[in-house]
């Protein structure tokens, strides 16, 4: 079942880089990851309240620091780097997240990496560097360096979150709502702090991006992901995510006509081809636990 809502998430994640990119048209990066970050605040609030789901917050400081790169460090960076950069190339710069997750998760929490992947690391690295193209002068370097930014705060959130869900029985739906809190409120002191060079104008696609992205990329996104942190090892699913970025690249082609060139194929055969070693060695493995 855990592959089935990995699936799923992919889909929604990867659409959600286009919908960010048309979205920054009508207002500014941070105050677009403010308005979907209360959007999914209170929707995930609401819900948990209702269900009668919401626990007591533990571990408030390591908490709050998962907010703080999950939410506002990830958020911000990512609609910075839109600002001067394609959907398609800026969502896979971000997934280069899995090499910066790898090398935390196997100093902090001492997770072994297999031979397999190994192997997928360096071929999802030599396609990486095909997509990112850096032989190129003309590379847009704020793009770029605030996409790895977003990266390393992602990777560094899932290190965070591995911490805290071995440290005590805490269910995701509360973990997920005290997180996007404190990324709120990180997004909410930016947004107060830092002028803004372009004022918002609502449209219908505007609030269309913000439902989006506030209930469906962030609310949902983020506990699905959360969920699958709790069930699969780290290295595993950030590896895996590298789909999202594929997917996206083809979807921003389609609706944004950012039509990849030969390098950025060959990026993307590599880490499909990647990607397809991950599962052979994932399924392998729970094939001889369940022998």
């Amino acid at each position: 079942m855990v592959y089935l809502y990995f699936a799923f998430l992919v889909i929604i994640w990867s659409y959600s880089w286009v919908v960010a990119k048309l979205a920054l048209e009508f207002t500014n990066p941070i105050e677009f990851s403010l308005l979907r970050t209360v959007i999914g605040t209170i929707v995930i609030f609401l819900f948990i309240v209702s269900v009668k789901k919401l626990q007591k917050l533990k571990e408030p400081f390591l908490v709050a620091l998962l907010g703080l790169t999950q939410t506002t460090g990830f958020f911000i960076f990512a609609n910075l780097s839109l600002v001067w950069g394609g959907a398609g190339k800026v969502s896979m710069l971000i997934y280069t997240m899995p090499f910066w997750s790898i090398i935390l998760a196997g100093i902090i929490l001492k997770e072994t990496i297999s031979q397999a992947q190994k192997i997928a690391i360096a071929g999802s690295f030599i396609g990486l560097t095909f997509i990112i193209e850096p032989w190129k002068l003309q590379s847009n370097f704020l793009s770029d360096f605030f996409a790895i930014l977003s990266a390393i705060s992602w990777a560094a959130s899932i290190t965070i979150a591995k911490i805290i869900l071995n440290k005590q029985k805490m269910n995701i739906l509360s973990l997920n709502a005290y997180q996007m809190l404190f990324g709120f409120i990180g997004i909410l002191l930016s947004w107060l702090l830092i002028p803004q060079q372009k004022e918002t104008v609502f449209s219908s696609y505007l609030i269309f991006a913000v439902l989006y992205a506030g209930i469906i990329a962030t609310a949902l996104g983020w506990f699905l992901w959360l969920y699958i942190l709790q069930k699969m090892r780290v290295n595993t699913a950030s590896l895996s995510s590298l789909a999202v970025p594929i997917l996206t690249i083809l979807e921003s082609w389609i609706q944004l006509g950012e039509k990849p060139n030969i390098f950025e194929l060959i990026g993307v055969l590599l880490i499909s081809l990647s990607l397809f070693i991950i599962y052979l060695d994932t399924t392998s493995k729970i094939k001889k636990v369940t022998a």
